[in-house]
């Protein structure tokens, strides 16, 4: 079980790819646009905390691409996004 202390650290980490790397709208410099993906930060933590395959965070990014935000991409196009979010360490996946 993960601790709130490592949950908002995790958490902090996939809203930080989420900025970084991910970014559809290009609003990653803009300071008062920062918390702008911040509605996809729980349903990612639940999925990469529950061993979801990268087809589903696939999935998740490009419905929220495609289907939220109304712009036109590519599940490839998540791609990057999802081996970025790979690397954060969730301790409770290491077992």
């Amino acid at each position: 079980m993960v601790d709130k202390t490592q949950s908002r650290l995790l958490r902090a980490q996939i809203h930080d790819v989420l900025l970084d790397i991910w970014d559809p709208i290009g609003i990653k410099d803009e300071p008062n646009a920062q918390n702008e993906y911040d509605g996809y930060v729980g349903g990612l933590y639940d999925l990469l905390t529950s061993g979801a395959p990268d087809s589903a965070l696939l999935d998740y990014l490009h419905h929220a691409v495609y289907e939220n935000i109304g712009l036109d991409a590519t599940r490839e196009d998540m791609r990057d996004t999802v081996s970025a979010l790979r690397k954060i360490d969730f301790p409770e996946l290491d077992s």
